[in-house]
């Protein structure tokens, strides 16, 4: 008895000793399996900033959210969270701040606040406007809040001096800007011919017995040159900004910016060879070409997308259609999800590709 006795305790005693290993090596191993899943530490920033592109827009997201008060997290699928990926955040601990507001011209990317009249003055600006009219106008919602009434720059300097000191710098800040001043500028020149046409049956921009397409047409180009120089006058007043921010308040950046060219929406979208805009794929070239002499004199690189969505052979149109929403002919709830400049989720990862091959992380 006293043997058997023994021999259970005995067994009992390896049994519990059995269940505590196992425990130990279940506790060890959760141990192990947290540390290897669990995100670094963060210690670098990824800095957004520019129009609808950097937010992620499309006109068929915010018609599917609208309903839903337009909440950002429905908009991550743009070029600026394709290239923050690109980053590997979880393991190398970078964090993404998107400052980007939809509809931002280079006007209210600086903002009629004290910087921006200091900006005229000083850098060279052209005249400035309200900021960011997605937010302060329709009262919609940013990925980042900039706070009281900050435009994007004013918020930009803000952000780099405070993450500067957070330990977490902003080691790569991207920028695209102006197309919605060139935007702005072709609906001016329609409004403008419709007028004419509608007062007096013709339009000083085009020929006698022309057609209003013809008088927009000419209209767009007699304003090319100053609507460039006026993008640029300020995307250089705004890098001036941002490298010299220590004399606006903030701290200088000495990190890496990438500017975004842009591409050209109204090219050959349905028609091999036939822009929906004569003559635009060569201005947005030119457009490209003369911001990366602007981006050199602040050690910027220049990202250039534009051979990607519309080169120059009859593939043109199945590249337009792929990668932007301008054959986006479908609806939700009675709304129109296109035409759309806008890219599709393809699109934005070719931009996204085109920052990485051409300006690295």
């Amino acid at each position: 008895m006293s043997a058997m006795h023994g021999l259970a305790v005995s067994f009992r005693t390896r049994g519990r000793l059995i269940a505590l290993a196992m425990g130990v090596v279940l506790v060890f191993g959760a141990l192990f399996a947290s540390a290897a899943g669990a995100a670094a530490p963060i210690k670098e920033t990824y800095f957004a900033n520019g129009d609808s592109l950097a937010f992620g827009y499309s006109q068929q997201l915010f018609n599917e959210n609208e309903k839903l008060g337009e909440p950002p997290a429905a908009f991550e699928h743009g070029y600026a969270n394709v290239y923050f990926k690109k980053h590997l955040p979880l393991k190398n601990g970078v964090q993404l701040v998107n400052n980007g507001c939809p509809g931002e011209t280079t006007d209210s990317y600086i903002g009629n606040g004290t910087l921006g009249l200091t900006l005229e003055a000083f850098a060279g600006a052209d005249k400035v406007s309200q900021s960011c009219l997605y937010h302060y106008g329709a009262g919609l919602p940013l990925h980042h809040e900039y706070g009281g009434t900050k435009s994007q720059l004013e918020n930009t300097l803000e952000t780099i001096a405070v993450e500067q000191l957070s330990g977490t710098p902003v080691t790569t800040l991207s920028l695209n800007i102006g197309a919605n001043d060139e935007l702005r500028s072709l609906k001016q020149c329609e409004k403008e011919v419709q007028e004419e046409f509608e007062k007096e049956g013709k339009s000083k921009y085009g020929k006698e017995g022309g057609t209003p397409e013809e008088a927009v047409k000419a209209c767009i180009v007699e304003h090319v040159k100053p609507t460039f120089e006026h993008i640029f006058k300020n995307i250089g007043a705004s890098l001036f900004a941002i490298r010299e921010g220590s004399k606006f308040g903030g701290v200088n950046y000495t990190g890496k910016i990438v500017l975004l060219g842009g591409y050209d929406p109204f090219g050959a979208v349905f028609v091999p060879g036939e822009e929906l805009l004569e003559g635009s794929v060569g201005l947005q070239h030119l457009f490209n070409v003369e911001e990366n002499k602007v981006g050199e004199k602040f050690a910027a690189c220049t990202a250039d997308p534009l051979s990607k969505f519309n080169p120059l052979n009859k593939t043109e149109p199945a590249k337009l259609q792929k990668y932007t929403n301008m054959a986006n002919f479908t609806e939700f709830e009675g709304k129109k999800n296109g035409p759309d400049i806008h890219p599709t989720p393809e699109g934005y990862k070719v931009l996204a590709a085109a920052m990485l091959k051409q300006c690295g992380l």
